[in-house]
């Protein structure tokens, strides 16, 4: 595995991108916010640290 690959998966919150994976699953924020029982403001909060430990959109 690269340097790069270990340094993702230790650092990586790995509830980010649970919470990613129910967005994607729900077609919506909304639907994961139900899903999850989680706050959309939780919701949004995730998806955006998850952007940018990505350094993606």
């Amino acid at each position: 595995m690269t340097q790069v690959r270990r340094r993702f998966v230790w650092e990586i919150d790995w509830n980010l991108l649970r919470t990613f994976t129910v967005i994607v699953q729900e077609g919506s924020l909304t639907a994961a916010r139900d899903k999850l029982s989680l706050s959309q403001p939780t919701i949004s909060n995730a998806l955006r640290r998850l952007e940018e430990h990505m350094g993606d959109r």
